[in-house]
């Protein structure tokens, strides 16, 4: 019997997914809107994979009884999804996404929200010491009441983007989508996601999904922050001493968090910087979009970060000092 698969968000990411997912045996719902709705509705996915610069793999996906294009819930009936991605952006409003797939959640069903930001159900599913003092800190009925145990740990390594309307093209896979249960009974069941996604894309085991998912956070908050502050590609940061230390003052700043949380870290700041700076070529996406007059998702990014130390009573000083500056460069340029 296949395996039910709900993919909330029409994005690149949410894309590949329903494309790995769909070619391993799963009947897929796929929930985008607009001009993309329309477009995959009428002439299907189309999805390029590359690796510098060379196509690894091509994929037009119609729609059919197993990959089911929609623009709204509200015609799914007498469904159970066995699971859940969502894969919309740091802005959506998670409360209103949660009542809307609700009803189609069971004991069974695995969440997943691949997470490029600190998730919301991020000391949901710590020790008790951390749910206890969570759940007085927040006002939020919704968090205070969320199944945790059918939420599953997931982050992205790689990019991509929507050409036009039904069309994504993927670069830069890296480790890919990087997938772990946090609590033990969704074992045997990961694993299984895990290996299905493995068929077409890259989903390594890791060891601890809590730092897996702060370091991709912490990276994304340092690098996209000085990228905005000194406008510059990774090839200009490399050879900008000042930035470079700037980072390096982020990420320490993060892996103090982390260490707080009693969280193990498994790359060195220094190692990550190396590691992303040596793609030279490449732009910070947040820095893209600020060039293009796109709205970019730093409030949000930061936010997630604040929520976080607050609880924890920790300070980011200097993190929020770069952050200060480059919300009021970017934010009052619009």
């Amino acid at each position: 019997m296949k395996k039910t698969t709900l993919i909330y968000g029409g994005g690149a990411m949410g894309s590949f997914l329903a494309a790995c997912l769909y070619k391993s045996n799963h009947k897929i719902f796929f929930l985008c809107r607009g001009k993309n709705y329309q477009k995959i509705k009428k002439s299907g996915l189309k999805i390029n994979v590359f690796n510098n610069k060379k196509i690894l793999s091509k994929f037009h996906i119609h729609q059919n009884d197993n990959f089911i294009v929609i623009n709204s819930l509200n015609k799914v009936r007498n469904i159970f999804f066995n699971n859940i991605f969502i894969t919309t952006k740091i802005t959506s409003n998670l409360e209103k996404i949660f009542l809307n797939i609700e009803k189609f959640i069971n004991n069974k069903t695995l969440i997943i929200t691949p997470c490029t930001s600190i998730p919301f159900w991020w000391f949901l599913c710590l020790d008790d010491h951390y749910v206890t003092l969570f759940k007085k800190k927040t006002k939020n009925i919704f968090l205070k009441n969320i199944k945790r145990k059918n939420l599953v740990g997931m982050t992205m390594w790689l990019s991509g983007k929507i050409l036009k309307p039904g069309e994504v093209i993927i670069k830069h896979i890296q480790r890919g989508f990087p997938i772990k249960e946090v609590f033990l009974k969704n074992k045997i069941r990961v694993r299984k996601l895990r290996k299905d996604i493995n068929k077409i894309c890259v989903s390594p085991n890791v060891n601890n999904i809590f730092s897996e998912i702060f370091i991709k956070s912490i990276n994304s908050l340092a690098f996209n922050l000085i990228a905005l502050k000194y406008n510059q590609n990774n090839f200009q940061l490399k050879n900008n001493k000042k930035a470079r230390r700037e980072i390096l003052d982020i990420l320490n700043e993060g892996d103090y968090v982390l260490k707080k949380n009693k969280i193990k870290i498994y790359q060195t700041p220094i190692s990550r910087i190396t590691q992303t700076l040596k793609s030279t070529a490449h732009t910070m996406s947040m820095l893209n979009a600020y060039k293009m007059n796109k709205k970019i998702e730093l409030k949000e990014l930061w936010k997630s970060f604040e929520e976080t130390i607050n609880i924890l009573k920790i300070k980011m000083e200097k993190t929020k000092n770069h952050y200060n500056f480059v919300k009021k460069k970017v934010y009052e340029s619009f």
